[in-house]
């Protein structure tokens, strides 16, 4: 069935191109299909207008902006909605993992010729998350970029505000716990993957799959330079896996109990700590448009 009409919800904060280019990408929309464009004004009036729109499953949704502005939309998505993706932000792990296309007009073009494709969605104490989550450090990390730094420097903001959180970072002891009979697991970092990148060229878990009903963790055992350092070179793919420091996991749902509050963070959205965190793969995947 034809879509009746696209609804793009645009970020305007978000660091990629700009208005004029979005507008002129649009055009080639307007050829085919009636485009209402929509500039939200928070990540939360983001999440409304994307929940009300997804309910006409012969909408198409588009998120326009970065990982954030996607988590934001897909928070209250319809499980009968279409998601499209015009990427612009920092890393955007999402749209390369998915294969669409990181320029505005080959983007918008995608909207017009790609398939659904159905994509698992992680949950995190009820929220929603496509690529990644974390909990302790790397939230840290994300919810003390500077704004201003990550505009300019791009995700090479990341790696500066990273060697200042390893400075002073005390880290947590976590506690893994699966629903099987699998023993528990214990650690001081972890991150839990949908998709193979964490962001850039990252690759910490590249088994991962968006569409295979599991959720991969990586987990630290001891928080330390050495062995995030170890960690870091398994992920640019210039070492393997540091199976002396790390271990790998799949699983469909599992318990993480930490012993101090800490944040985390989802997509690379921050939220403030908490010492318990439910992870499972939502019953219903997501639709997005992709080549």
């Amino acid at each position: 069935m034809k879509p009746e009409k696209v609804f793009i919800l645009a970020n305007l904060k978000a660091r990629g191109k700009s208005r004029n280019q979005l507008e002129e990408a649009i055009e080639l929309i307007q050829n085919h299909l009636p485009v209402e464009l929509i500039y939200t004004t928070s990540a939360e009036d983001a999440k409304e207008r994307a929940a009300t729109l997804s309910q006409n499953a012969d909408n198409i949704v588009v998120a326009c902006g970065g990982d954030g502005t996607i988590n934001s939309v897909i928070q209250n998505f319809s499980e009968n909605g279409t998601l499209g993706i015009i990427p612009s932000g920092t890393a955007n792990v999402i749209a390369r993992e998915l294969g669409i296309p990181l320029n505005f007009r080959d983007a918008a073009k995608n909207l017009l010729t790609a398939a659904v494709q159905k994509v698992d969605v992680g949950l995190c104490n009820g929220r929603r998350f496509l690529f990644v989550a974390g909990t302790g450090f790397d939230a840290q990390v994300a919810a003390n970029v500077s704004p201003a730094l990550k505009k300019f420097l791009g995700k090479f903001a990341y790696h500066i505000a990273s060697f200042k959180e390893l400075v002073t970072y005390s880290p947590p002891t976590l506690r893994i716990k699966f629903r099987d009979d699998r023993p528990e697991v214990k650690g001081q970092f972890v991150l839990i993957a949908n998709m193979r990148r964490y962001g850039g060229d990252l690759f910490f878990a590249p088994a991962a799959r968006h569409d295979d009903g599991k959720l991969d963790l990586i987990v630290l055992k001891k928080f330390n330079p050495s062995s995030l350092l170890k960690l870091f070179n398994f992920a640019r793919r210039t070492a393997p896996f540091p199976s002396e420091v790390a271990e790998q996991f799949q699983a469909e749902s599992f318990t993480i109990n930490s012993d101090a509050e800490c944040p985390y963070q989802l997509d690379g959205e921050t939220f403030s700590g908490t010492d318990t965190f439910y992870f499972s793969v939502n019953r219903k995947k997501i639709n997005i448009l992709t080549p």
